[in-house]
Formats: structure tokens, sequence, C-alpha cells
């Protein structure tokens, strides 16, 4: 979602959808295969991924660099600045308009809600809404800023 997001932003020599997560998932190791059988991504394999995709499609200016101490002020520098960046929860909290929690889930972050309750909005694999999640609604989280 994050590339797709590229793609639409100036980028355009990203494939299609399917194509595009296919790729992705070749080049983070997305597994479908026992034990894992999930499509189930290390997330510190997504900053990787992310790069060799984009260099697969003449994009070297792109960076990807992991973070394991996401505070509020970078969630609101990177969506500010308009780069979309993906997060992965542990323990991730029930988003709006879900019924069931994030748990181990990577998700694009987009926007955010400054204010008593700080939250980020986010689009999931789920369906293609927008859904806001209440910033630290989990137990640990890794985000990787995407930016060309």
């Amino acid at each position: 979602m994050t590339l797709g997001y590229w793609d639409v932003h100036g980028y355009p020599n990203f494939p299609g959808e399917t194509t595009l997560i296919d790729e992705l998932a070749n080049a983070m190791g997305t597994s479908y295969k026992w034990p894992f059988g999930d499509g189930a991504t290390w997330p510190w394999r997504v900053n990787d991924g992310i790069l060799s995709v984009c260099r697969n499609h003449h994009y070297n200016n792109f960076q990807a660099s992991e973070d394991v101490t996401v505070s509020w002020a970078e969630i609101k520098n990177e969506v500010y600045a308009g780069r979309p960046f993906v997060l992965s929860m542990l323990n991730g909290g029930t988003g709006n308009g879900h019924n069931k929690a994030y748990n181990h889930h990577s998700v694009t972050c987009m926007g955010c809600l400054d204010g008593d309750q700080d939250y980020v909005y986010i689009k999931d694999t789920w369906d293609r809404d927008i859904h806001y999640l209440a910033y630290g609604d989990w137990t640990a989280v890794m985000a990787v800023w995407v930016r060309p």
C-alpha cells in the first residue's frame, strides 16, 4: 500500500496491485508454506524487500529504514511531510470498523489525529477502508520509513 501511494504520486513504474504484492512478498520472504503458511513476513525484512522492489523498477533513490522506537513526533513528521510508512505491530489493538484486533499485523500509516487521544490513520489488507487506531495500542511496534 505504501508503494501504491508512491505509484500515483510521481513514481508510475511500479506494476499493478497484484503483481506488486507478489513481488514484495517474494522480496520480503513472505511465507506461504510450512512452518508459517499464513502469509507471515518478518518485520525486519520489510525494508529490504521494499528497496529491492524499488530498484527492480529503476527507483534507486528510495530509502527505507527501520525504527523500533517510534515516537508520536516521528509519526507526525512523516504524515505531515506526505510520506506514508509501514507500521508493524505486536499485539496491536482493534481499529475502528473492525471486530478483531490487529494482533501481529503490518499496516500502512497514512495520517494522524493529534488531540486528547492521539490516533494513527491506517490502511490494512483486510478491506479498502481507512481505519484509525489509538497511538500506542500495541505492545511493540516497528516503523519502516519509506522516502524517495
